[in-house]
């Protein structure tokens, strides 16, 4: 009896020993969900009405006293065959960290390479930049591990993306946006076809920051020679609607 005791015992200290020293927060779109609360073992949800890429930045922050070595693990609870993701986790402030492609996570569950470990104080954080590319509809449920070490899963939070298509959505095919060139080092175009109306346009770079919003033509000259290199999303709204979400990388 004392041995099943002080089995437990171990096993209680070891899951204390990594839940509640991490707080999970998130921004979609550049607002914090949930202001002031932590998302840690929670879910979170993206309404998308039309195709493109829909995203959100999670931050992972140290709360433990010691440096920790962090690394990533995306897993696919529900899988729509037609949609892709892309992942960017690095430290905040570095406008890149390092960023995976669906041909690079190919695997489910995918874990980053150890070689793109973090090394986070105590008090400092990681980030992590979550897209989900919808084709259709249909929802999609993603579970993001923060790992310790080589395997330890320290904290998670859920992703879902549901596309809810509407009638209206699924006959606009006319409707239709193009950035370019991409990736970008001078002045990015933005053009739309079949939008009435002005255009706004949103710009959130990788730390989830709003750096760009204005409204304009159907075609919009964007100068982003004194943006950070790095990855970017541009949303397209038109009467108060988001018409398309478009990543793009900029480059000097």
């Amino acid at each position: 009896m004392k041995k099943i005791y002080s089995l437990v015992t171990v096993l209680l200290l070891a899951c204390s020993t990594g839940f509640g020293q991490v707080e999970i927060k998130l921004w979609d779109n550049g607002t914090q969900a949930g202001t002031g609360n932590a998302l840690n073992g929670e879910e979170y949800t993206i309404m998308a009405t039309t195709d493109g890429t829909h995203g959100v930045t999670i931050n992972f922050k140290n709360t433990s006293a010691v440096n920790k070595t962090w690394k990533m693990e995306r897993y696919r609870i529900t899988d729509m065959a037609a949609w892709a993701d892309y992942l960017c986790w690095g430290a905040p402030g570095d406008p890149f960290g390092q960023c995976y492609t669906p041909q690079i996570m190919n695997t489910n569950p995918w874990t980053s390479p150890n070689q793109y470990s973090l090394d986070v104080a105590p008090g400092a954080s990681a980030n992590l930049v979550a897209d989900a590319e919808t084709h259709g509809a249909g929802t999609e449920k993603y579970r993001f591990y923060l790992i310790e070490g080589q395997s330890t899963r320290v904290d998670s939070v859920d992703v879902i993306v549901t596309s809810t298509l509407g009638i209206e959505d699924q006959q606009q095919d006319e409707v239709s946006v193009s950035v370019y060139p991409n990736p970008v080092s001078n002045v990015l175009t933005v053009s739309t076809k079949g939008l009435e109306g002005t255009v706004e346009l949103k710009m959130v770079d990788v730390l989830g920051k709003v750096v760009l919003a204005e409204s304009g033509a159907p075609i919009n000259k964007v100068d982003v020679s004194n943006f950070k290199n790095g990855v970017y999303l541009v949303y397209v709204h038109n009467k108060g609607n988001l018409v398309q979400t478009k990543r793009i990388v900029i480059k000097h």
